[in-house]
Protein backbone atom coordinates (compact mmCIF):
# COMPACT_ATOMS: atom_id res chain seq x y z
CA UNK A 1 0.00 0.00 0.00
CA UNK A 2 1.41 3.37 -0.97
CA UNK A 3 2.22 5.76 1.85
CA UNK A 4 2.30 8.77 -0.48
CA UNK A 5 -0.08 11.44 0.78
CA UNK A 6 -2.83 12.47 -1.59
CA UNK A 7 -2.21 15.94 -3.01
CA UNK A 8 -5.35 17.94 -3.52
CA UNK A 9 -5.99 19.45 -6.95
CA UNK A 10 -7.94 22.26 -5.29
CA UNK A 11 -6.22 25.53 -4.40
CA UNK A 12 -8.94 27.38 -2.50
CA UNK A 13 -8.03 30.14 -0.07
CA UNK A 14 -8.66 29.76 3.65
CA UNK A 15 -12.19 29.74 5.04
CA UNK A 16 -13.76 32.96 6.29
CA UNK A 17 -17.26 33.63 7.57
CA UNK A 18 -19.73 36.52 7.94
CA UNK A 19 -23.20 37.23 9.30
CA UNK A 20 -25.72 35.49 6.98
CA UNK A 21 -28.43 38.07 7.73
CA UNK A 22 -26.86 40.33 5.08
CA UNK A 23 -28.99 38.51 2.52
CA UNK A 24 -32.21 39.13 4.43
CA UNK A 25 -34.41 42.24 4.49
CA UNK A 26 -37.85 43.07 5.83
CA UNK A 27 -38.34 45.32 2.80
CA UNK A 28 -39.68 43.36 -0.20
CA UNK A 29 -37.80 45.45 -2.77
CA UNK A 30 -34.52 45.14 -0.90
CA UNK A 31 -35.06 41.39 -0.58
CA UNK A 32 -35.27 41.20 -4.37
CA UNK A 33 -31.80 42.75 -4.54
CA UNK A 34 -30.51 40.29 -1.94
CA UNK A 35 -31.91 37.35 -3.91
CA UNK A 36 -30.48 38.73 -7.17
CA UNK A 37 -26.99 39.02 -5.72
CA UNK A 38 -27.32 35.55 -4.22
CA UNK A 39 -28.09 34.29 -7.73
CA UNK A 40 -25.00 36.06 -9.04
CA UNK A 41 -22.94 34.33 -6.36
CA UNK A 42 -24.21 30.94 -7.58
CA UNK A 43 -23.39 31.87 -11.19
CA UNK A 44 -19.88 32.81 -10.08
CA UNK A 45 -19.43 29.39 -8.47
CA UNK A 46 -20.68 27.73 -11.65
CA UNK A 47 -18.16 29.68 -13.74
CA UNK A 48 -15.38 28.65 -11.35
CA UNK A 49 -16.41 25.00 -11.57
CA UNK A 50 -16.60 24.92 -15.35
CA UNK A 51 -13.31 26.75 -15.88
CA UNK A 52 -11.65 24.37 -13.42
CA UNK A 53 -13.08 21.35 -15.23
CA UNK A 54 -12.07 22.80 -18.61
CA UNK A 55 -8.47 23.43 -17.50
CA UNK A 56 -8.22 20.02 -15.84
CA UNK A 57 -9.54 18.37 -18.98
CA UNK A 58 -7.06 20.17 -21.25
CA UNK A 59 -4.18 19.13 -19.00
CA UNK A 60 -5.09 15.46 -19.35
CA UNK A 61 -5.28 14.65 -23.08
CA UNK A 62 -4.91 11.14 -24.46
CA UNK A 63 -1.27 10.02 -24.85
CA UNK A 64 0.46 10.95 -28.11
CA UNK A 65 0.64 7.26 -28.99
CA UNK A 66 -3.16 7.09 -29.00
CA UNK A 67 -4.52 6.67 -32.57
CA UNK A 68 -6.21 9.68 -34.12
CA UNK A 69 -9.42 7.70 -34.49
CA UNK A 70 -10.04 6.01 -31.13
CA UNK A 71 -12.51 5.92 -28.26
CA UNK A 72 -10.08 7.91 -26.10
CA UNK A 73 -9.69 10.80 -28.54
CA UNK A 74 -13.37 10.79 -29.43
CA UNK A 75 -14.40 10.91 -25.78
CA UNK A 76 -11.82 13.61 -25.02
CA UNK A 77 -13.02 15.86 -27.84
CA UNK A 78 -16.68 15.29 -26.98
CA UNK A 79 -16.15 16.20 -23.32
CA UNK A 80 -14.21 19.32 -24.30
CA UNK A 81 -17.04 20.45 -26.57
CA UNK A 82 -19.60 19.74 -23.85
CA UNK A 83 -17.72 21.84 -21.29
CA UNK A 84 -17.42 24.73 -23.74
CA UNK A 85 -21.15 24.54 -24.45
CA UNK A 86 -21.88 24.63 -20.73
CA UNK A 87 -19.73 27.76 -20.39
CA UNK A 88 -21.49 29.38 -23.34
CA UNK A 89 -24.87 28.53 -21.85
CA UNK A 90 -23.80 30.04 -18.54
CA UNK A 91 -22.97 33.28 -20.37
CA UNK A 92 -26.47 33.17 -21.80
CA UNK A 93 -28.14 32.47 -18.46
CA UNK A 94 -26.21 35.34 -16.86
CA UNK A 95 -27.44 37.72 -19.56
CA UNK A 96 -31.02 36.49 -19.16
CA UNK A 97 -30.88 36.91 -15.38
CA UNK A 98 -29.83 40.54 -15.72
CA UNK A 99 -32.20 41.30 -18.60
CA UNK A 100 -35.33 40.69 -16.55
CA UNK A 101 -34.21 42.69 -13.52
CA UNK A 102 -34.26 46.38 -14.53
CA UNK A 103 -36.11 47.25 -11.32
CA UNK A 104 -33.34 45.71 -9.26
CA UNK A 105 -30.57 47.41 -11.23
CA UNK A 106 -32.31 50.78 -10.75
CA UNK A 107 -32.96 50.29 -7.04
CA UNK A 108 -31.25 52.47 -4.45
CA UNK A 109 -29.64 49.46 -2.79
CA UNK A 110 -28.08 48.14 -5.97
CA UNK A 111 -26.91 51.61 -6.96
CA UNK A 112 -24.97 51.68 -3.70
CA UNK A 113 -23.37 48.39 -4.67
CA UNK A 114 -22.43 49.70 -8.10
CA UNK A 115 -20.91 52.87 -6.67
CA UNK A 116 -18.71 50.78 -4.39
CA UNK A 117 -17.06 49.02 -7.35
CA UNK A 118 -13.66 49.89 -8.75
CA UNK A 119 -13.43 51.66 -12.10
CA UNK A 120 -12.48 48.45 -13.93
CA UNK A 121 -15.23 46.40 -12.30
CA UNK A 122 -17.75 49.12 -13.14
CA UNK A 123 -16.68 48.88 -16.80
CA UNK A 124 -17.00 45.08 -16.84
CA UNK A 125 -20.37 45.13 -15.11
CA UNK A 126 -21.70 47.92 -17.33
CA UNK A 127 -20.65 46.04 -20.50
CA UNK A 128 -22.50 42.97 -19.24
CA UNK A 129 -25.64 44.95 -18.37
CA UNK A 130 -25.59 46.89 -21.63
CA UNK A 131 -25.54 43.67 -23.62
CA UNK A 132 -28.30 42.13 -21.50
CA UNK A 133 -30.52 45.19 -21.92
CA UNK A 134 -29.74 45.67 -25.64
CA UNK A 135 -28.37 49.13 -25.07
CA UNK A 136 -24.79 48.52 -26.11
CA UNK A 137 -23.81 51.22 -28.61
CA UNK A 138 -20.06 50.56 -28.45
CA UNK A 139 -19.33 47.48 -30.55
CA UNK A 140 -16.32 46.36 -28.55
CA UNK A 141 -14.86 42.88 -28.90
CA UNK A 142 -16.29 42.04 -25.48
CA UNK A 143 -19.78 43.17 -26.43
CA UNK A 144 -19.66 41.32 -29.74
CA UNK A 145 -18.67 38.14 -27.94
CA UNK A 146 -21.52 38.47 -25.44
CA UNK A 147 -23.97 39.21 -28.24
CA UNK A 148 -22.88 36.08 -30.10
CA UNK A 149 -23.36 34.04 -26.93
CA UNK A 150 -26.79 35.56 -26.32
CA UNK A 151 -28.16 35.09 -29.83
CA UNK A 152 -26.25 32.21 -31.43
CA UNK A 153 -24.28 29.92 -29.16
CA UNK A 154 -26.22 27.66 -26.85
CA UNK A 155 -27.11 23.99 -26.61
CA UNK A 156 -28.82 23.68 -30.02
CA UNK A 157 -31.11 20.85 -28.87
CA UNK A 158 -34.14 22.58 -30.35
CA UNK A 159 -32.35 24.09 -33.36
CA UNK A 160 -32.70 20.95 -35.44
CA UNK A 161 -31.58 22.36 -38.78
CA UNK A 162 -28.40 23.80 -37.25
CA UNK A 163 -27.38 20.44 -35.83
CA UNK A 164 -28.31 18.71 -39.06
CA UNK A 165 -26.20 21.11 -41.11
CA UNK A 166 -23.27 20.51 -38.78
CA UNK A 167 -23.66 16.77 -39.33
CA UNK A 168 -23.68 17.15 -43.12
CA UNK A 169 -20.67 19.45 -43.04
CA UNK A 170 -18.63 16.90 -41.09
CA UNK A 171 -19.50 13.75 -43.02
CA UNK A 172 -20.13 14.98 -46.57
CA UNK A 173 -18.60 17.44 -49.04
CA UNK A 174 -20.54 20.02 -51.04
CA UNK A 175 -21.31 17.37 -53.69
CA UNK A 176 -22.81 15.12 -50.99
CA UNK A 177 -19.92 12.69 -51.29
CA UNK A 178 -19.16 10.85 -48.04
CA UNK A 179 -15.97 12.06 -46.37
CA UNK A 180 -15.81 9.49 -43.58
CA UNK A 181 -17.85 6.99 -41.59
CA UNK A 182 -19.76 7.81 -38.42
CA UNK A 183 -18.55 6.30 -35.14
CA UNK A 184 -20.23 4.91 -32.06
CA UNK A 185 -19.32 2.97 -28.91
CA UNK A 186 -22.01 0.48 -27.91
CA UNK A 187 -22.10 -1.13 -24.49
CA UNK A 188 -24.39 -2.24 -21.70
CA UNK A 189 -24.42 1.08 -19.78
CA UNK A 190 -24.07 4.82 -20.31
CA UNK A 191 -20.48 4.67 -19.03
CA UNK A 192 -19.60 2.36 -21.94
CA UNK A 193 -21.42 4.18 -24.71
CA UNK A 194 -20.98 7.33 -26.77
CA UNK A 195 -22.49 8.64 -30.01
CA UNK A 196 -19.39 10.26 -31.54
CA UNK A 197 -21.35 11.27 -34.64
CA UNK A 198 -23.46 13.62 -32.47
CA UNK A 199 -20.28 15.26 -31.10
CA UNK A 200 -19.12 15.76 -34.69
CA UNK A 201 -22.46 17.36 -35.57
CA UNK A 202 -22.39 19.86 -32.69
CA UNK A 203 -18.70 20.65 -33.28
CA UNK A 204 -19.40 21.68 -36.86
CA UNK A 205 -22.64 23.45 -35.91
CA UNK A 206 -20.61 25.54 -33.45
CA UNK A 207 -18.04 26.27 -36.14
CA UNK A 208 -20.79 27.64 -38.38
CA UNK A 209 -22.25 29.69 -35.53
CA UNK A 210 -18.84 31.15 -34.72
CA UNK A 211 -18.36 32.16 -38.35
CA UNK A 212 -14.93 30.61 -38.77
CA UNK A 213 -13.53 32.16 -35.58
CA UNK A 214 -13.08 28.95 -33.61
CA UNK A 215 -9.63 29.75 -32.20
CA UNK A 216 -10.68 33.29 -31.31
CA UNK A 217 -13.69 32.01 -29.39
CA UNK A 218 -11.62 29.41 -27.54
CA UNK A 219 -9.20 32.12 -26.49
CA UNK A 220 -11.92 34.55 -25.47
CA UNK A 221 -14.07 31.99 -23.66
CA UNK A 222 -11.71 31.82 -20.69
CA UNK A 223 -10.72 35.50 -20.86
CA UNK A 224 -14.30 36.78 -20.84
CA UNK A 225 -15.43 34.21 -18.30
CA UNK A 226 -12.82 35.65 -15.97
CA UNK A 227 -13.83 39.21 -16.86
CA UNK A 228 -17.49 38.57 -16.10
CA UNK A 229 -16.44 36.62 -13.04
CA UNK A 230 -14.47 39.62 -11.79
CA UNK A 231 -17.50 41.88 -12.15
CA UNK A 232 -19.80 39.41 -10.38
CA UNK A 233 -17.28 38.79 -7.61
CA UNK A 234 -16.97 42.52 -7.05
CA UNK A 235 -20.76 42.98 -6.89
CA UNK A 236 -21.16 40.13 -4.39
CA UNK A 237 -18.25 40.98 -2.10
CA UNK A 238 -18.93 44.73 -2.11
CA UNK A 239 -22.58 44.09 -1.28
CA UNK A 240 -21.56 42.01 1.74
CA UNK A 241 -18.69 44.11 3.03
CA UNK A 242 -19.22 47.71 1.94
CA UNK A 243 -23.00 47.99 1.59
CA UNK A 244 -24.22 45.59 4.27
CA UNK A 245 -21.17 46.28 6.47
CA UNK A 246 -20.41 42.65 7.28
CA UNK A 247 -16.75 41.95 7.96
CA UNK A 248 -14.86 38.80 7.04
CA UNK A 249 -13.66 36.68 9.95
CA UNK A 250 -11.08 33.93 9.56
CA UNK A 251 -12.54 30.55 10.40
CA UNK A 252 -10.75 28.17 12.71
CA UNK A 253 -11.56 24.47 12.94
CA UNK A 254 -11.37 24.89 16.69
CA UNK A 255 -14.70 26.73 16.39
CA UNK A 256 -16.47 23.39 15.77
Amino acid sequence: MSTEQHKSIYTLAKLQHFDPTVFLSSDKEEQKVCDFILSLALIYNDFCDLLFIFDLHLKNPPPETCPKISTERGHYTGMQLHTMRLIYSLFRETVYLIRGRKDILNSDLFKKVFQSLSKTDKEYWTALVDTALDRSSDATEFNRFLEAIRTKLTFHYIVLDSLGEGYKRHFFDTDKKKLQDAFISRGLSMSEERFYFADAAIENAMKVMREGKEEEFRKHTKEYSQRIGAAIRAVVTNFIQNVRKAGWVDYSESND
